[in-house]
């Protein structure tokens, strides 16, 4: 893997940072909470075309949005499993150029984050753990599967980002 930056890359990191964490605060009542569908997470899908700028992009946009978080600092380590989840959705598409697996990946990325954010919410405000993490995963499935799926589809099919990246 090559970890040169270049401006291209810092333009798609910053670009992604900043959408996200704009979705999230603006979005709060939607975004924080047992019961959340962060619409952010839409962006998730476009991680394979953005390649490792849009991990890094992600990470950054969800230390962002966590530093609002109504559960206070204690969720800027939720910023770790999304990194880690972010890199396995650029790898996998990486590796097998299989669209399908943008869902497949996202649903993993949905049942850690259900896991993580869900047992933190749990302990903090008391909450059933299981229905905690399934409402999160839910939340999170709506965003990145529903909404981000056809949007990975139709910036994929137009080919609008490999245009504007200079991507083939």
């Amino acid at each position: 893997m090559n970890l040169k930056i270049h401006t291209k890359d810092l333009a798609i990191i910053s670009v992604y940072a900043a959408l996200y964490a704009a979705l999230v605060v603006v979005l709060g009542a939607f975004s924080y909470g047992p019961i959340q569908v962060r619409i952010a997470d839409a962006l998730l899908a476009t991680i394979p075309l953005l390649g490792v700028a849009g991990v890094l992009g992600h990470t950054l946009g969800v230390f962002i949005a966590n530093m609002f978080s109504t559960a206070g600092l204690i969720d800027l380590l939720n910023t770790i499993p999304s990194f880690i989840m972010a890199y396995v959705i650029y790898y996998v598409y990486k590796r097998t150029q299989n669209d399908y697996s943008v869902i497949a990946t996202c649903l993993a990325y949905s049942a850690v984050i259900g896991v993580t954010v869900g047992w933190m919410l749990s302990y903090l405000y008391d909450l059933p753990l299981l229905l905690t993490i399934v409402y999160v995963a839910i939340g999170n499935i709506i965003a990145s599967v529903l909404v981000g799926w056809p949007v990975f589809k139709i910036l994929k099919r137009t080919g609008v980002l490999q245009r504007w990246l200079g991507k083939n």
